[in-house]
């Protein structure tokens, strides 16, 4: 990998499809970076959580998610932003260890979030919620 960083934007609407077509770049983007299949997987699979949870509480008048995929010489970071004033950042207090989301039975807890990443930020300022998911690479751990 180059040492220019590297950044990809998406706006997701709330075709839960799309997700998947994003999965697929952050898995492409961390065997690029330097991580191995199984921790790209676990990357993508923690973002996608946060973007189907933050996708389940939209309105239904059109509103996007917008995804940052940022890849640094040592880290991946994955932003999730939506704009709704009504929207807290989805942060690890939305995954309760028991809890189910809507539309998946099997829920996610924070303790399995943190698993598959290495940090979980989040705030909402200025009427944007946003979630940042960051994995460190191999040499910067």
């Amino acid at each position: 990998m180059s040492d220019q960083p590297v950044r990809v934007v998406f706006h997701l609407d709330q075709d839960r499809k799309l997700v998947d077509v994003f999965c697929s770049a952050v898995q492409h983007q961390a065997l690029q970076a330097g991580l191995q299949a199984e921790h790209g997987t676990q990357l993508a699979t923690a973002a996608a959580d946060v973007c189907h949870e933050t996708i389940s509480r939209l309105g239904g008048n059109g509103e996007i998610v917008d995804v940052t995929l940022d890849t640094f010489t040592d880290r991946i970071e994955i932003a999730i932003h939506s704009r709704s004033l009504a929207l807290p950042a989805v942060g690890l207090d939305r995954f309760a260890p028991s809890g189910s989301r809507s539309g998946d039975d099997r829920g996610v807890s924070g303790v399995d979030l943190l698993s598959r990443v290495d940090r979980v930020l989040y705030n909402t300022d200025g009427g944007v919620a946003r979630t940042t998911l960051v994995k460190f690479l191999p040499a910067h751990r």
